[in-house]
């Protein structure tokens, strides 16, 4: 959890659902704010919000929670699975301060955060009840 994250909606405690919206790499919290709101009227009992990446980018403005620079189907799980854990804690750390479980957790990602939330369902213990993927890619499955 970041002090640059932005609350687009803040339910009461408890809530009923969290949603967590997360951009793409180069891009800003307030950049999803549009989509939160429709998300924030649609379901006035959530909480909902948007996730600033921890890294600055080094592609130029915005933030990443990777790098991307020299980045190649064979390299990009290690640098997935090396921003994990703090994407994990973030969520958690979301869903302690709403009071919501994993299950009442809705993951939205773009790009690369919906790399980040797609990958997160493959931890060993779940973070979220549902992820929504927007222009990402994933690394091949196992046949």
């Amino acid at each position: 959890m970041s002090d640059q994250d932005l609350i687009v909606q803040q339910a009461s405690v408890p809530a009923r659902r969290l949603i967590l919206l997360f951009h793409g790499v180069g891009a800003q919290p307030r950049d999803l704010v549009p989509l939160g709101r429709i998300l924030a009227e649609a379901d006035p009992a959530a909480w909902v919000v948007s996730v600033r990446s921890p890294e600055p980018c080094d592609l130029g403005s915005g933030w990443q929670w990777f790098s991307v620079r020299g980045v190649t189907e064979d390299s990009r799980p290690a640098r997935i699975a090396e921003a994990m854990p703090l994407f994990a804690h973030t969520v958690r750390d979301w869903q302690a301060r709403a009071a919501v479980d994993a299950a009442g957790t809705t993951l939205i990602g773009f790009s690369q955060g919906a790399i980040m939330a797609l990958e997160s369902t493959q931890l060993p213990e779940a973070v979220a009840g549902r992820v929504i993927s927007l222009a990402a890619r994933v690394k091949a499955l196992a046949a």
